[in-house]
């Protein structure tokens, strides 16, 4: 399949498209002759720091071109990268590092209050500054790549598709975030699926917005971007106005955007031109809203997907062939993926018949990091339990039901109910809590909390959510606090969460 190694790929880029724009972020741009030679300079620049093959790399930072090319340069000396969601508390990045073993950090200013607080408290011996704001012991970057002779050439580390590139941390549905692994291999079958259903050439110029701590960010087509010799775009926002301006500027032909932002993005007083723009993936919207951005944008292939972390991002898209004629389904599965739909006996049921989506192919992640039990519930002969319910069809679509029950999907980000519960069963005057999702017209849905008090108690929920504010990422802080009697029970004692929706 190629070389397993994927920061090898830029050297095929740097001989057969020397001269091609590769990167763009803001007025600054690397063809590929010039980003293979800077991925270089940083990997020469992180093995001055003590940074080796084997140690894993945490990288706090926002979608610059800084932080494409040390998560190459990572990739280039052999270590494991492992992207931090920055917007999650300081306590949950530090249980990430402390789970993973993360033992260097590279950080932007903006986060260097976080940087200083993670050294102090982690296994962190090892942190570079990527600007200005130096914490500690960490040592600047600018003068780490001062340090480095001109045209200095770092071997590629060797790699087989089983070695692991880097690790993703989801919050999932268990109470703390957990490491999907994503092997060498995955990425490599990711990248030729992606260039082949999304038709990628190298005269394709692609949005990256999406946080690159994020595997819509990173996978969709995310790196793959540079195995089809095109160019990525990155913007320093979500914002429409941000988006606007650099999609018209750089003719963009490719991106993926969240409904909400795709609105404000169209509704703005200038719309942007997006007559360059060849297709738009958004998945999990109404097809009246579907719809209404196909009048808006005719020529525009519209992709519908179902993916997740431990998939390596998507599986299938829906194909412009059927964009009309299968609206609401997600698409036929991706060279080399399976998808199969079983019952509670693990058997597969008919077409059109609702069960368990299960999947594996060479994309698949083969795992999480150190947690051996959710990887034998997740894992049975060779297949990828999603937990979510589909359906698919006489002519092999895959069809969306119902999302796993515990997992709130917040402005693009899923939210463990569990890890929610947990911090809230923290405060003192809480005896019982469970927590669920409910619609939201901005964010699709956000968490609410029934909360029973222990007798005498006299917290109200906006203590519960100030508790939540001082201990949770604020996307996970519940925007409702109901205070009850009881909650509602099975025989066995659980909680029925489908009453508390349904109320």
């Amino acid at each position: 399949m190629g070389a397993a190694n994927f920061a090898e790929t830029l050297r095929l880029q740097a001989l057969r498209r020397a001269d091609r724009e590769a990167l763009v972020d803001g007025a600054d741009r690397w063809t590929y002759a010039q980003l293979d030679a800077d991925v270089d300079r940083h990997a020469a620049a992180l093995l001055s720091a003590g940074i080796g093959a084997s140690d894993l790399v945490g990288v706090l930072g926002r979608n610059t071109a800084t932080y494409v090319l040390e998560l190459l340069a990572i990739a280039r000396i052999g270590a494991i990268s492992v992207p931090l969601n920055w917007r999650l508390h300081v306590t949950e990045q530090a249980y990430v590092i402390n789970q993973a073993g993360i033992t260097c950090l590279l950080y932007d200013d903006d986060f260097a209050d976080t940087a200083a607080e993670l050294c102090a408290k982690t296994g962190i011996a090892t942190a570079v500054a990527n600007g200005a704001q130096v914490v500690g012991d960490a040592q600047p970057l600018s003068a780490l790549l001062d340090r480095q002779p001109a045209g200095i050439r770092v071997p590629d580390a060797e790699k087989a598709p089983e070695d692991i590139h880097r690790l993703l941390y989801t919050s999932g549905t268990t109470a703390h975030p957990k490491g999907v692994i994503h092997t060498c291999g995955n990425l490599t079958a990711n990248h030729l699926a992606q260039v082949l259903e999304l038709e990628l050439t190298q005269h394709d110029r692609i949005l990256i917005s999406a946080p690159l701590f994020h595997v819509s960010g990173l996978e969709a087509p995310g790196l793959a971007i540079f195995t089809a010799g095109a160019t990525m775009v990155l913007t320093p926002t979500f914002k429409a106005a941000d988006i606007a301006r650099i999609a018209t500027g750089e003719r963009i032909t490719g991106m993926v955007l969240a409904a909400q932002i795709l609105f404000g993005l169209l509704d703005l007083p200038e719309p942007p031109d997006l007559s360059a723009l060849r297709y738009l993936l958004f998945a999990g919207v109404a097809p009246t809203v579907r719809r209404d951005v196909k009048r808006r944008l005719p020529h525009v292939r519209l992709i519908d997907t179902f993916g997740m972390t431990e998939l390596c991002n998507g599986v299938c898209y829906m194909d412009a062939a059927h964009e009309e004629s299968k609206m609401g389904a997600l698409g036929a599965p991706f060279p080399g993926v399976h998808i199969r739909i079983v019952d509670e006996q693990f058997r597969q049921v008919p077409p059109g018949t609702e069960g368990e989506i299960i999947i594996r192919g060479a994309k698949i992640s083969p795992g999480y990091w150190n947690d051996e039990e959710t990887n034998r519930r997740t894992r049975r002969d060779g297949w990828f339990l999603t937990g979510d319910v589909g359906r698919i069809d006489e002519d092999g679509y895959l069809w969306f039901v119902d999302r796993r029950t515990d997992l709130i999907k917040s402005g693009g980000e899923n939210v463990a109910g569990a890890e929610i519960e947990r911090v809230i069963a923290q405060h003192p005057d809480v005896a019982e809590v469970a927590v669920i999702g409910v619609p939201d017209p901005q964010w699709d849905e956000v968490p609410k909390a029934f909360v029973i008090l222990r007798d005498g108690a006299t917290a109200t929920g906006a203590d519960i959510r100030e508790h939540c504010r001082a201990n949770l990422a604020g996307f996970k802080v519940p925007k409702y606090v109901d205070v009850v009697e009881s909650l509602p029970r099975n025989d066995s004692g659980k909680v029925l969460k489908r009453e508390l929706r349904s109320a």
